[in-house]
């Protein structure tokens, strides 16, 4: 039996092993829920509104390297322990590595001027007022709730994040919300998914458990350094390599494949 995924080959059920999945684990941020317009959207605008030309496909594919860079320094330093003045280095350092990838060289004050119109738009909409929930999110969520899987976010995050995925409608559908910043580790740190897998109302063994994200070097390297499984949504057919996890396209793929690939178990016995 196979799930097709529009990104890759089909998805077999070996590849979710050969143990039960008790507990699908999920990454927040461009996983359960999108910024709109998405950010390469919003770079091209304020490249244009500095009299820039870009495509924004390219940006949308230099994001890529973007977030890799994000990822790697975040997780060694979270941003929110660092002086203003270093946070600000951070995000410059993050923009330019990001339009490098893209082709795009600029001047430092150029950097700088972009920069501010880039960020004008997120700080006009404070703690998550431009984020939406992806279509597949409540339908998978329900799909598993109602095969007995349970379900919990696992979110780089500088705050608390149940309040927006309350207000975003889905925080009832989630037997456990763990924030980085509220255990004091950033993903790919293996506390930061075991404050998952030991919290009270999970208490599942990380063999029984698949996490699933958009980033390869904190959701997968991290999920699988724990011996959790791993999947990676790649919902714009950017990724051709999962170093160890599975490719979806979207959350119901994965929810699907979970719920069969238990189903195939019980059946065998």
């Amino acid at each position: 039996m196979t799930i097709i995924s529009q990104t890759s080959r089909p998805i077999t059920l070996d590849d979710l092993g050969s143990r039960p999945i008790r507990l699908v684990t999920f990454d927040l941020y461009d996983t359960l829920i999108e910024l709109r317009p998405r950010r390469w959207e919003r770079l091209h605008g304020a490249l244009e509104r500095v009299d820039i030309e870009s495509d924004s496909d390219a940006l949308m594919w230099a994001d890529l390297a973007g977030e890799d860079y994000f990822t790697i320094e975040n997780g060694r330093w979270p941003i929110r322990d660092r002086a203003p003045e270093e946070q600000h280095t951070f995000r410059l350092e993050h923009l330019r590595r990001w339009l490098a990838a893209a082709d795009i060289v600029l001047e430092h004050d150029v950097l700088e001027r972009l920069f501010h119109v880039y960020r004008g738009e997120f700080d006009a909409h404070a703690f998550g007022g431009a984020y939406r929930p992806f279509e597949d999110v409540v339908p998978a969520l329900v799909r598993l709730r109602e095969a007995g899987v349970k379900r919990a976010i696992i979110s780089n995050a500088d705050a608390d994040v149940t309040e927006l995925c309350t207000r975003l409608a889905f925080a009832h559908d989630m037997d456990a919300i763990i924030t980085s910043a509220l255990v004091g580790w950033e993903k790919p740190d293996p506390r930061t998914f075991h404050a998952a897998l030991e919290h009270p109302a999970i208490q599942v063994a990380a063999e029984d458990a698949i996490h699933i994200g958009d980033q390869p070097k904190s959701d997968v390297i991290g999920s699988i350094a724990v011996g959790m499984r791993a999947a990676l949504v790649d919902r714009y057919h950017r990724h051709t390599e999962g170093n160890g996890a599975v490719i979806v396209p979207t959350l119901l793929t994965l929810s699907d494949a979970v719920v069969r690939h238990n189903e195939r178990l019980a059946s065998n016995g």
